[in-house]
């Protein structure tokens, strides 16, 4: 099977997997802004994740790469954001399955600014800079047990990002 191409998130083709929220973009519902003197602002109205989060930071490579293995949480949903640069997000489908399939493999770029929260149980690998070696943001609650990798079934993927989508 061919290469996944990553896409631009945004709320409905992320569905399937999460949240998105779009805190640059001063229309999502999903945000309250507000406005001072000099400054704007946006913060979810909702709880980023369930629970108290310990936030990370992970020092991603670029794309492209194959995805290998992946990880899944089923006790605490996972947020990611950007620090600058836009970053790739490769997942596959919550399931009872031991592995992720390759040919349920999807991938998104997630702008600065951009913010998914991940249901629980949703396979994914780490992200990657959609231009270059990138870190990123994320939010869990960790301590919950091992979340260990596991090869992806029926190999690697190769996860892309075609010229002019990663902006």
């Amino acid at each position: 099977m061919s290469a996944v191409v990553a896409r631009a998130v945004t709320l409905e083709n992320f569905a399937r997997y999460g949240m998105v929220y779009d805190l640059a973009g001063d229309a999502d519902p999903g945000v309250v802004w507000t406005k001072g003197e000099g400054w704007d602002d946006g913060f979810t109205r909702n709880p980023l994740i369930d629970g108290s989060g310990h936030l990370g930071m992970t020092r991603g490579g670029s794309a492209p790469w194959s995805c290998a293995a992946m990880e899944r949480h089923p006790l605490t949903e996972e947020a990611l954001f950007c620090a600058a640069e836009p970053i790739v997000l490769a997942v596959a489908p919550a399931s009872a399955a031991d592995a992720p399939h390759r040919d349920e493999i999807e991938a998104f770029i997630i702008a600065p600014g951009q913010v998914v929260v991940m249901h629980r149980n949703v396979w994914h690998d780490a992200c990657r800079g959609a231009t270059r070696a990138t870190p990123y943001y994320w939010m869990a609650i960790c301590g919950l047990g091992e979340n260990p990798w596991t090869p992806v079934a029926g190999g690697p993927r190769r996860i892309e990002v075609k010229d002019g989508t990663a902006t």
